[in-house]
């Protein structure tokens, strides 16, 4: 059988790294209708940066659409403390799911859940059919879905630099398997999500707690026969470190309409090059014969 691979994009974090790496000062690449193409125009180039580099059979895109997600409702403080997104990116993200859609790229967004949430869905989806998963995203919160047949790109400098983890590597690098991340988080907290964790833990007690015990239950389990402030924190904060990792755990049933098949990387040429015409975006219409 030949080889059948899927490519899952964190659509959401990719466009705002490629605004970011493409928002020069005083100079805002724009369409002749105003309309703001910087960041669209570097997602496409490491979109089709990737496609050359792994060679997917399948390419799927998760995006964020809100912040009000399932998670809000187990924690209103939930990702609180972030700013808001510049108006020349927040008005990208439509634009770009419009050339995706052009292109006949299967892409997909649910209020309720966030992109990982989707990803790790598709991703197992994908692994149950049969087909070879590489996630690229640059959320480190993905490397809990390392498993066997789904491998997880974390993109440090677009696709120029990227690590890619299998739960070996995962191993080798921080001593974890997948889930124990996962208990990490619980633990120590995220201050870009305003995941609390357990006040006074950081990130080497809540490592070596983990390796020691296995898994945050049995941490919470074992509390009483530590001593001092740790039996204190951790007592007194059994719920809390409960509801973190509820936080920190990406969901894989998100009801997703699309099936495998609908993600075959087929490209429809005509269409994808009137939209890009439509947005002087050329350049990037250039790149699209090999796929169409």
């Amino acid at each position: 059988m030949a080889n059948r691979d899927m490519m899952i994009l964190d659509g959401s974090s990719m466009l705002v790294r490629a605004y970011f790496a493409t928002a020069y000062p005083g100079r805002p690449i724009r369409s002749h209708n105003g309309v703001f193409t910087n960041a669209v125009f570097g997602f496409l180039n490491m979109m089709f940066s990737a496609l050359n580099q792994f060679s997917p059979t399948h390419l799927f895109v998760a995006w964020d659409v809100s912040r009000d997600t399932f998670r809000k409702s187990l924690y209103p403080e939930y990702k609180g403390t972030r700013g808001e997104l510049p108006a020349e990116l927040l008005a990208q993200f439509d634009t770009m799911q419009e050339v995706l859609g052009a292109m006949g790229i299967a892409e997909y967004m649910h209020e309720d859940y966030e992109a990982d949430d989707i990803i790790g869905s598709m991703a197992e989806k994908s692994k149950k059919e049969g087909l070879s998963v590489l996630i690229l995203t640059g959320d480190k919160d993905a490397l809990q879905l390392t498993s066997e047949g789904i491998k997880v790109g974390i993109m440090r400098r677009g696709m120029a630099d990227i690590d890619v983890y299998t739960p070996q590597q995962l191993w080798d690098e921080y001593g974890l398997s997948p889930v124990q991340m996962i208990d990490v988080k619980s633990l120590m907290g995220d201050a870009s999500d305003n995941i609390p964790g357990v006040p006074g833990i950081g990130a080497k007690t809540a490592t070596r707690l983990i390796r020691e015990h296995g898994s945050l239950e049995r941490v919470l389990e074992n509390a009483s026969s530590f001593t001092g402030k740790l039996r204190e924190r951790l007592e007194t904060h059994a719920d809390l470190a409960i509801l973190c990792k509820k936080l920190a755990t990406i969901a894989l049933d998100v009801p997703l309409p699309h099936g495998v098949d609908d993600c075959r990387l087929t490209i429809r040429r005509d269409a994808a090059m009137s939209k890009l015409e439509s947005l002087n975006l050329m350049h990037s219409a250039e790149l699209i014969d090999k796929f169409a």
